[in-house]
């Protein structure tokens, strides 16, 4: 009777096994559902949603560039609000001395530096050679999220069994094509934006489990392989909204 009991529950258990897969086979992938333990043929196509769920954002920055004038580091706190407004406060990372700020509104800037003596207004595109930070302002918000540039909310991808990620390329202004690969937990793991002058590598890495934020980015110029930015995230805030003062 008991050996019988048993048999009869094991076949009950695995049934619901059977049944809790069928059920889960073939649901769309998402951020709340990326099917994790799926396995996925390779070329597997679907459509998927990169949310960034944070209106406001509070990111202090270490960038360090190596380019053909030597080495140079700064401090960078970064506040910004989605799509609308980004405000840069850069310092030397030696002493911590403030070096100036910068805003973006829309395709607008403006930099100012006490120790410099400047004030500067003009595109948000011209703003990185005036900084010398050399990441393009009117991307870095998006990129210091894990977020794709100038892309459509939701977006089909392949399944790259070879390297485990979910990939895409889209073209954008600028005669610019953008690929990206995703892990399988849909955050950004590598994007190559491209043109025809310059490539630019981005590695992703070490995700803050809070926000989905990378916590460690690094852009190479293939165009030019000396020159690298390194960009690592000591804090992520979010609880917003946060100050952007500037005046002239």
């Amino acid at each position: 009777m008991n050996r019988l009991y048993t048999h009869s529950l094991v076949k009950l258990t695995l049934l619901l096994g059977a049944l809790f897969l069928l059920a889960n086979c073939g649901r769309p992938i998402s951020p709340e559902n990326p099917l994790k333990r799926e396995k996925i043929n390779d070329g597997v196509s679907r459509k998927i949603i990169v949310e960034d769920k944070f209106e406001w954002a509070q990111i202090f920055t270490r960038i360090e560039a190596n380019t053909p004038d030597g080495e140079q580091k700064f401090r960078v706190q970064i506040r910004s609000k989605q799509d609308s407004i980004l405000w840069a406060a850069i310092s030397d990372d030696m002493i911590g001395l403030r070096v100036g700020k910068a805003i973006v509104i829309g395709d607008s800037a403006a930099f100012t530096s006490t120790l410099l003596g400047l004030d500067w207004t003009g595109s948000a595109h011209d703003l990185a050679g005036m900084t010398g930070v050399e990441v393009p302002f009117p991307y870095l918000n998006k990129l210091l999220r894990g977020q794709l540039i100038s892309a459509e909310p939701a977006m089909r991808y392949r399944f790259d069994t070879k390297h485990d990620t979910w990939v895409t390329q889209y073209a954008i202004s600028g005669n610019r094509n953008v690929t990206v690969a995703l892990d399988r937990e849909l955050h950004v793991k590598h994007m190559t934006i491209s043109d025809p002058k310059e490539i630019v590598d981005i590695e992703y890495s070490n995700v803050d489990e809070r926000t989905g934020y990378p916590m460690l980015l690094e852009l190479t110029l293939k165009s030019r392989p000396e020159y690298t930015v390194k960009i690592e995230v000591s804090e992520i805030r979010t609880e917003g909204p946060y100050n952007t003062p500037f005046s002239f």
